[in-house]
């Protein structure tokens, strides 16, 4: 795929071309016909392909046909010819390829809207990876962005456009693009990643060679292996590996890969946001590979006052298979404070108290607009009365964010950026996980890692400590509660006491009468002015010319302070 030059005018009608052939903002604000709106992204290219998928994941703003047709968003594009791929790797690289690899497979074995990836052998004997941009495809995206920014002051006129907050899509799409097209950043994930990951379990991660690294090209470890896409695909009763068949494998699979999701989340705080199945890949061991497999363990500790740390080898007792992660663009990192408001979540969910609930969501929300705490609990509480009763294996984990998600919407709440990516990750992990085992709770995996990182906050000693001296400081203050009592009751009796009053939305309301009192004053000022122009023009045959036209000039203008006032009206009438 080369991606030439393309002048701004022309994208522009071609954009337009295939959004009106395609019915795209009509389908969109009707929640129909989805197929089509997803053929006219994939006919535009990655940029809309990338909006696209982002939606894919707004249940508060599309119908489940919706959100299924754009989980499928396909961005396998035509691959570049070799000789634009070697011009351009050998610029970023200052060598000759010859100088580099002993063999570099000209024949890309994938590539996506952003990149492709080839096969190559370092002069090393090392088997690697090396995923090349597309020629031009960042000048090519950017041209797309530049328009949408540019036609936004058009759009929002649109009605049908409405049901699309066009600008926070635009915003997100454009930090995820701008991290997804520089490898550099991505190199660092991956070696990050790497440390974190590789060899926990049965995960596997491949190494990065950062002297190969550019903001354009990547080199990783070849891992062998194949899409996990082939085993949900397999015939469930045929066997997997020794006696265990692809149904009992698949279910295994589930579990690691939820267990894996909740450790980088929990554990390391920083975790991959497209786990989709062109992502991860299986590697079945060979006998010989299972032989040589191992776990590496450490232990820590003090001896004689010196702290020491040491490694050593077990034999792996884990199964013979593999689940490789790759492609590091799209990461996430969530801070202490976010994983802690997380757990809170989490284990409100879990003790089925919807104050609980409303509090944690509320402290990973920040607020858009006019918003009733009243409204939002008692929204919340309704929702979540329907699971009271539910097994916590029976709880829909994916279910219940979708709508906590939708009620925050409704309440002009919105969420943390890095919230929205792990949910984002979390609804692709868990389509995955529903085709690999429909029984496996979400709910039930997660709640451990959730409970194990709240009990890690608590520190006993400190507990006890703070318990102590809040005891201490009870007890030397309740021998002056008399007399304090009695200075309050003396206060209240000789009329010094002062009673403030409080209630919701009080600001909004005042200002409300404010504008009304406002109003009413125009309102008089008018009736006067009416009044006064009206007995200026009784006597018109027996007083002065200048009298007359004053009379007839304050009939013009309260005159046309009401038609003013009505266009007003009727401007906000057909606005809303």
């Amino acid at each position: 795929m080369t991606t030439a030059p393309q002048s701004k005018s022309k994208r522009l009608k071609e954009i337009l071309r295939v959004f009106m052939k395609y019915r795209v903002v009509q389908n969109l604000s009707q929640q129909q016909n989805p197929q089509e709106v997803r053929r006219a992204f994939e006919e535009l290219g990655p940029t809309f392909i990338k909006i696209g998928q982002m939606l894919s994941v707004r249940t508060d703003l599309l119908n489940p046909a919706y959100l299924q047709t754009f989980k499928s968003l396909q961005d396998n594009v035509p691959s570049d010819d070799f000789s634009e791929v070697k011009q351009l790797l050998e610029k970023e690289w200052s060598l000759p390829l010859e100088d580099i690899f002993t063999s570099f497979d000209s024949v890309p074995f994938a590539s996506a809207s952003i990149g492709q990836a080839h096969k190559a052998v370092l002069k090393s004997g090392q088997v690697v990876v090396v995923k090349v941009q597309h020629p031009g495809i960042i000048e090519a995206i950017a041209v797309d962005l530049a328009l949408f920014e540019k036609a936004l002051p058009l759009i929002k006129f649109i009605p049908e456009s409405n049901v699309v907050d066009i600008k926070s899509v635009l915003k997100e799409v454009r930090h995820s693009l701008d991290s997804e097209t520089d490898f550099l950043k991505e190199s660092q994930n991956a070696e990050e990643f790497y440390k974190k990951n590789h060899h926990w379990q049965q995960v596997e991660v491949p190494k990065v060679y950062p002297e190969y690294c550019t903001k354009k090209v990547i080199l990783l470890e070849w891992m062998p292996g194949k899409s996990i896409r082939y085993l949900l695909e397999a015939e469930a009763n045929e066997f997997a590996y020794s006696n265990v068949t692809n149904r009992q494998m698949k279910k295994e699979l589930g579990l690691l890969l939820v267990e894996s999701f909740m450790k980088q989340i929990f554990e390391d705080g920083f975790f991959h946001a497209d786990p989709h199945p062109g992502n991860l890949f299986l590697h079945l061991l060979t006998p010989d590979e299972a032989a040589h497999s191992f776990v590496n363990k450490k232990r820590v500790g003090v001896l004689g006052g010196v702290d020491y740390s040491l490694k050593w080898q077990d034999t792996s007792e884990l199964p013979p298979y593999r689940l490789i992660y790759l492609d590091f663009g799209m990461m996430g990192r969530l801070n202490d404070n976010l994983r802690s408001r997380l757990a809170d979540t989490l284990i409100a969910i879990y003790t089925q108290d919807s104050q609980e609930v409303g509090k944690a969501v509320l402290r990973l929300c920040k607020k858009e607009g006019s918003f009733s705490e009243e409204k939002f609990y008692q929204e919340l509480e309704e929702f979540l009365e329907n699971y009271y009763d539910l097994a916590i294996k029976e709880i829909d984990l994916q279910e219940v964010l979708g709508e906590v998600i939708a009620i925050c919407h409704t309440n002009n709440l919105q969420l943390n950026q890095e919230v929205t990516l792990l949910i984002k990750a979390f609804s692709t992990l868990e389509g995955l996980v529903e085709e690999l085992d429909p029984s496996l709770s979400l709910m039930e995996v997660t709640q451990p890692f959730a409970q194990k990182y709240f009990l890690q906050r608590i520190d006993l000693q400190e507990s006890t400590k703070r318990s102590a001296l809040d005891l201490l400081k009870a007890g030397k203050a309740l021998p002056k509660l008399p007399d304090r009592t009695l200075s309050a009751l003396e206060t209240l009796i000789h009329g010094k006491g002062q009673i403030r009053l409080a209630f919701k939305e009080q600001e909004q309301i005042l200002r409300r009468a404010e504008r009304m009192l406002l109003q009413l004053v125009i309102g008089i000022f008018l009736s006067a002015l009416l009044i006064g122009s009206s007995l200026l023009l009784t006597n018109t045959a027996q007083q002065p010319e200048w009298i007359t036209r004053l009379g007839i000039g304050g009939y013009i203008f309260v005159f046309a302070l009401l038609f003013l006032a009505l266009l007003r009206l009727l401007y906000h009438y057909f606005r809303k």
